[in-house]
């Protein structure tokens, strides 16, 4: 979807940009109550909210369009570098090198399998690799960072938007049946504590699937969770590799390596991981990092979905939700079969 060029007068001290941002905020704020007070999923609420506000109120959307449009630029990057702080080392190691193996080892098949099943469904290269990233790692937040390191492409952003909506909807169908087939299956604490962790893609909903079947579960399977959130950024940097524009890429293997960048989010998202590995901070400071994350990832998707009409949503591809159950599902036989490979 193209951008609005800027208008004179919206820099960032300009009404139109506060107020962009203060739309955002006041979604972010909404969408956090519904799930503390219903226990909706936080990016789906946002996501609806910002569509249904920009079919209400176009004009309002319109004239807020320079904050919205940092919103969904900007501060999206800052949310994702700030999930760096969720990941501690010594948490992921805790678990042992067999469940780490298996999480590492799901993770690249799903991201592999995923981009070739969502091909199989004829999507394009990109959309197909935005997809598998967000099944395969956190969901919404990995969907919104393959897509933001994705070469830009008319129609990649509401695309994304699909993605995000889907993938909340299968994540939370997955909340409610995991811990039903991890117990119909005969699985103790630590096999379905794997399964919860490492085959449900947003972390609340791991998080809530988890502690349903015990406290001890809840935090194992969280933790896996993180393992899966520690592998974003080689995976959104192999992508950056992969799709590296052409122009950008030199005649030779040498000057195409020579003119990757990492983007800034992800080297940022490295050194707070770091950091918060190597206990240089109070835990009370990484635990606030992780929040305003949070906060940051649903005001960005909030602003997506302000730019974002229920009419484009219909244009775009009907075989997108078929891909990503498709994906799901490859996902739970992989994360499954290598529980039972591993003697879990």
């Amino acid at each position: 979807m193209a951008e609005a060029p800027p208008r004179p007068g919206a820099g960032w001290k300009s009404p139109a940009f506060l107020a962009g941002l203060a739309l955002c905020a006041l979604l972010a704020k909404l969408a956090v109550l519904a799930n503390a007070a219903a226990g909706l999923p936080t990016m789906l609420v946002v996501l609806a909210l910002g569509m249904g506000v920009k079919l209400a109120a176009p004009r309002l959307t319109a004239w807020a369009a320079p904050g919205i449009a940092f919103a969904s630029t900007a501060v999206l990057r800052g949310g994702v570098a700030l999930l760096g702080f969720r990941v501690v080392a010594d948490d992921l190691l805790a678990l042992g090198w067999s469940a780490l193996a298996l999480v590492l080892a799901s993770v690249a098949l799903t991201v592999g399998g995923g981009f070739a099943i969502a091909r199989l469904f004829r999507q394009p290269a990109d959309l197909a690799a935005v997809s598998a990233t967000s099944v395969a790692i956190c969901g919404a937040s990995a969907a919104l960072a393959a897509s933001a390191a994705m070469p830009r492409r008319a129609g990649l952003e509401r695309e994304t938007v699909l993605v995000i909506l889907i993938v909340s909807l299968l994540s939370t169908a997955a909340m409610l049946g995991y811990p039903l087939l991890a117990r119909w299956a005969g699985f103790d604490a630590d096999a379905t504590a794997l399964l919860l962790g490492a085959a449900i893609h947003d972390v609340a909903q791991v998080a809530g699937a988890g502690f349903a079947v015990s406290e001890d579960v809840g935090v194992r399977a969280v933790t896996v969770k993180m393992i899966r959130v520690a592998c974003l950024l080689p995976v959104i940097l192999a992508l950056a590799i992969l799709f590296l524009p052409r122009d950008q890429a030199g005649e030779g293997r040498a000057r195409r390596w020579r003119a990757i960048r990492p983007p800034t989010f992800l080297v940022l998202f490295f050194l707070f991981a770091v950091i918060t590995s190597t206990a240089l901070l109070p835990p009370q400071v990484s635990a606030l990092a992780g929040t305003i994350a949070s906060w940051l990832l649903a005001a960005a998707v909030g602003a997506i979905g302000l730019k974002t009409g229920f009419g484009e949503l219909r244009a775009a591809r009907p075989a997108l939700a078929g891909a990503l159950a498709a994906q799901t599902l490859w996902q739970l036989a992989v994360v499954a079969g290598l529980i039972a490979a591993f003697g879990f």
